[in-house]
């Protein structure tokens, strides 16, 4: 007799934890099938915490009207790793699936070795001038969360060449008095990354500092984008996950 835990989920119930589970032991096929029954949010879920070389497995596999709306959804930095692992023959046509800006973007992350902390980097961020008072940087960062910029937990202080003067933490600005200046609540004292430093020093920079985001800047201190440890993280289960294929194969 079959037990309670052993009965098949029905595809209305599937979550994206219940196809993870069992991923390793699925076709290419199946793990299609699988993904196309999974409620949206859950399928998003699954997407965002694949490793780079089965998103692109699963993103070659679907078919393109399908391949065009889940490419998109993806920050440029997921998208410029997703390339990197495909096929050469592939890899124009996945650049053809983009919109203008984002495809720029995805061409200047895909010029940085990927090894390098502008490999890394999400092009993205919140960025806000040092002159805006608390209230209108509020305001222009609710709306760019309303334009889906993405999570983000810091705000980035440019000036008007782009270069970076400083950070305030989102709390920081909620905290603040709405008349205040943003130069008053920044941070100066900042961590940051060069454009080509390697992913070695990336990790050391984050170990060291328990940071959960760092700016990446350019010699010139014109700011890039910004690496997450979770890009970290991401990197270093990749290349745990490719030496113990390599121990395997021995």
């Amino acid at each position: 007799m079959r037990r309670a835990s052993e009965r098949p989920i029905p595809d209305d119930e599937l979550t994206a934890a219940d196809l993870r589970e069992i991923w390793s032991i699925l076709s290419l096929d199946e793990r299609v099938q699988g993904f196309r029954v999974l409620p949206r949010e859950e399928a998003e879920t699954l997407l965002f915490g694949l490793p780079d070389q089965e998103l692109t497995k699963l993103v070659l596999a679907l078919k393109p009207s399908d391949r065009r709306y889940w490419i998109r959804l993806l920050p440029p930095d997921d998208i410029a790793d997703l390339i990197q692992s495909a096929p050469g023959d592939e890899k124009e046509n996945l650049l053809a699936l983009l919109d203008e800006r984002t495809r720029h973007e995805v061409n200047a992350l895909l010029a940085y070795s990927e090894d390098e902390a502008g490999g890394l980097m999400n092009p993205r961020y919140a960025r806000v001038r040092a002159d805006m008072t608390i209230d209108e940087a509020v305001s222009y960062l609710r709306k760019l969360a309303r334009q889906s910029l993405g999570t983000f937990s810091y705000a980035y202080v440019l000036n008007e060449q782009q270069k970076l003067l400083g950070v305030i933490s989102l709390r920081e600005l909620f905290a603040s008095g709405g008349d205040r200046k943003v130069r008053e609540a920044m941070q100066t004292d900042l961590v940051t990354l060069g454009e080509n430093v390697g992913q070695e020093e990336v990790s050391r920079v984050f170990a060291e500092t328990d940071l959960v985001a760092i700016p990446v800047v350019d010699a010139e201190g014109h700011m890039k984008g910004v690496v997450t440890v979770d890009d970290v993280v991401d990197v270093v289960q990749e290349e745990a996950t490719e030496d113990i294929q390599k121990f395997g194969g021995m």
